[in-house]
């Protein structure tokens, strides 16, 4: 055990023996009574998922509120129905006909009451709005405005902008150019046309980000100039619904007693995310959750593997190498970086024994074949290339310029961390690094603006299901070049023909062999270096009974039951 974990230890051992210690202000003891406390990060929290950013974690709360038209089963690797109780695909691979489920509730809230039942202008509505359509919300006139008084001007233009939303996972798998229409023949039919066929399509509709809203509730808000309680306010046919937000600090949910599938056994479900990582394991060893969602890694030696539920995680922490700046012209150089950078130990002492060394850009959820011969960690090579000793690949000063994004995900738990380990790596070699801190929203700009000047970039994907031509496209294909998903900036026309031909094969050993074909190329031109796969994880109270968590995070709270005074003493 290393010096960080016994630290932890003795901490978190007078925290077990002093149960006041570090307690944040209790939860009322009558909202404890069948209630279960999950306590998780605030990190990308919005209540509408459909505008999270792409690489964020799974959203607890929105997966509860929320229904999807279909459901991907990870322990299964299909698709199940959810909102639509079944589909059909057009011979010809354009035309896909979604049946709707019947009889589903929106949820009855203090702030909204639903006059019909979800049908099928809930879903144009909603998959219109993801790929950019507004049509359905008519805009407040100019000519209304005219001689109002400045704060209301004020208040249209907030409305307005609320209404023009970038919906990042969308536009990112560029969904809008795959759709040509989206109809609904009939109340519970809706007809979506592709403009050329795309087996990837349902997946995208199973994603986390594919949520479907009230059309009513959303006509009623802008009628009010209210549209941006959309994402304030949600209203749902999840098996949860909101009952009360308290910003920064915790929501509380409640069943929905109308749900059309089976309902949920907890009815007090308080998502706490008050605390950091060492907060939230301090409230844990006090009782004060039930769950904790992404616990620090450094802290898990003080659980007992009982505490723990693990399951391989459909992630990838890498470093890109921007391929439109002078280091994407030097094979040799990106070559010498790889095999410079020990992956194993960036993967045991940031991670303590939860994740692996990547070896493919696929995640081993995703694909199980390994490529041991991919760029292994050289210690004692020779000096830095020639190219480097001339400054002709790196910055000025001959130094390359590394950014870091200052946020933390589960595949990257310390990024500053992780890049300092990096250029201690590179030094080595003489390869000088120098790091740069952003926030995602300035490297968005500068990508948008094509003036982000990094040599080397931290990045990260999260899977949301278990197909690679989703994970590979939204990586690197060319349509993702210069945005916040492709961000080598790498385009190759032999790549993107592979993931176009892949998407179209019925026959899975072909699909497969055009993978390896695309995997192999991005060995050989090394855009990207894959680092580590990270686990995922949650730490849990005995007193649960059924809780898992998939690859792609998800928790289904609705399944998690409290085990009775009688098997707690088992």
């Amino acid at each position: 055990m290393n010096k960080l974990a016994v630290i932890f230890s003795v901490i978190f051992a007078n925290l077990s023996a002093n149960s006041t210690a570090w307690a944040a202000p209790s939860i009322p003891k009558e909202l404890l009574v069948n209630s279960l406390i999950y306590c998780t990060t605030s990190s990308g929290f919005s209540f509408n998922p459909q505008k999270s950013d792409v690489s964020s974690n799974m959203n607890v709360v929105t997966e509860q509120i929320y229904d999807k038209l279909v459901e991907f089963n990870p322990h299964k690797n299909r698709l199940e129905p959810a909102l639509a109780e079944r589909y059909s695909i057009s011979e010809n691979g354009l035309e896909i006909t979604l049946h709707l489920r019947k009889n589903v509730a929106f949820h009855t809230t203090s702030w909204f009451t639903p006059t019909r039942e979800f049908n099928a202008d809930d879903v144009v509505f909603s998959l219109n709005r993801m790929i950019g359509i507004n049509s359905e919300l008519p805009e407040v006139s100019p000519a209304l405005s005219k001689g109002i008084l400045h704060h209301q001007r004020q208040s249209y233009m907030y409305q307005k902008a609320a209404s023009q939303i970038y919906f990042p996972y969308f536009e990112s798998v560029d969904l809008r150019n795959k759709i040509a229409k989206i109809s609904a023949p009939s109340n519970y039919v809706v007809k979506i046309e592709l403009t050329k066929p795309d087996s990837s399509i349902m997946a995208h509709l199973a994603s986390q980000y594919a949520v479907i809203l009230s059309k009513e509730y959303a006509l009623q808000l802008n009628a009010d100039e209210n549209l941006v309680q959309l994402d304030l306010l949600p209203i749902g046919t999840g098996v949860y619904q909101l009952e009360s937000y308290e910003n920064n600090n915790n929501v509380r949910l409640k069943p929905n007693l109308d749900y059309w599938g089976e309902k949920a056994h907890i009815q007090n479900m308080i998502i706490d995310f008050s605390t950091e990582a060492t907060g939230r394991m301090a409230k844990f060893l006090n009782n004060e959750c039930n769950i904790v969602a992404f616990p620090e890694p450094s802290q898990l030696s003080v659980l007992q593997n009982e505490h723990l539920i693990s399951s391989k995680g459909a992630n990838l922490a890498y470093l890109a190498f921007n391929m439109q700046k002078e280091i994407g012209k030097d094979l040799a150089l990106r070559q010498k970086i790889a095999r410079s950078i020990n992956r194993k130990r960036i993967a045991d002492k940031l991670f303590y024994g939860i994740a692996e060394v990547a070896d493919n850009v696929l995640p081993t959820t995703l694909w199980e074949k390994k490529n041991i011969e991919s760029y292994p960690y050289i210690a004692n090579m020779v000096p830095a290339t020639q190219a480097v000793e001339n400054g002709k690949n790196s910055a000025k000063n001959n130094r390359l310029i590394l950014w870091v994004i200052d946020e933390k995900r589960v595949y990257n738990p310390h990024p500053i961390k992780m890049a300092e380990m990096i250029r201690s790596d590179l030094a080595t070699q003489q390869i000088d690094v120098r790091i740069r801190q952003v926030s995602r929203a300035y490297l968005v700009q500068q990508l948008e603006n094509k003036t982000a000047d990094y040599d080397l970039i931290l990045g990260g994907w999260l899977a949301n299901n278990l197909d690679p031509n989703h994970f590979l496209e939204a990586l690197l294909s060319c349509k993702a070049a210069d945005t916040v998903t492709n961000l080598s900036n790498w385009c190759n026309e032999d790549f993107d023909f592979w993931l176009q031909t892949a998407r179209l094969s019925e026959d899975s050993a072909s699909t497969n062999l055009l993978y390896e074909f695309a995997q192999k190329l991005l060995e050989e031109q090394l855009p990207i270096l894959p680092l580590v796969n990270a686990n995922r994880v949650l730490a849990v109270n005995t007193a649960i009974q059924n809780a898992d968590i998939s690859p792609f995070g998800q928790v289904k709270l609705s399944e998690l039951q409290l085990r009775s005074d009688k098997e707690k003493g088992k």
